[in-house]
């Protein structure tokens, strides 16, 4: 596991990295999982509700699949590739502080199957991920910290 200004980036994610977006994406088979990275559970603050949409959903790269509120933010987590939402996490529904304390394990958001699985080498992996969390987190001041319920 990487680890830069107190973030936390598994290597065997993919991320999505976008204006202000920043979701991990995890091939399981012919399905992704999708949740937010620990800068943006920073930038978030503790996670108060979240709304994710339902099993079945079709979303383009870039429309939301689900709606994020914290004490002092909310907006949309969007898709980071096109697909069909499969499974949502009714842990994280019940229990939305799942997206602070353990983002990239007990507080994934989504399963999604992709629409086109090569558009998933549209995200950023390894150095290259690094290197973009690196200059949005020296850029924004973020220094991580997982809010504690």
């Amino acid at each position: 596991m990487a680890i830069l200004n107190g973030c936390e980036f598994p290597e065997d994610r993919s991320y999505f990295v976008e204006r202000t977006q920043m979701t991990w994406v995890k091939v399981e088979g012919d399905q992704i999982r999708i949740g937010l990275t620990d800068p943006a559970q920073t930038r978030a603050g503790k996670v108060l509700h979240i709304r994710v949409k339902a099993a079945g959903t079709v979303r383009e790269r870039g429309k939301p699949i689900a709606t994020v509120e914290s004490g002092k933010w909310a907006g949309p987590v969007m898709a980071p590739v096109a697909g069909t939402v499969t499974e949502s996490n009714p842990e994280v529904e019940k229990d939305p502080s799942l997206l602070n304390t353990d983002p990239y394990g007990k507080g994934w958001i989504v399963r999604m199957t992709p629409a086109a699985p090569a558009e998933l080498a549209t995200l950023l992996s390894g150095e290259s991920a690094l290197a973009r969390f690196k200059e949005i987190l020296e850029k924004d001041n973020i220094r991580c910290l997982r809010c504690q319920t």
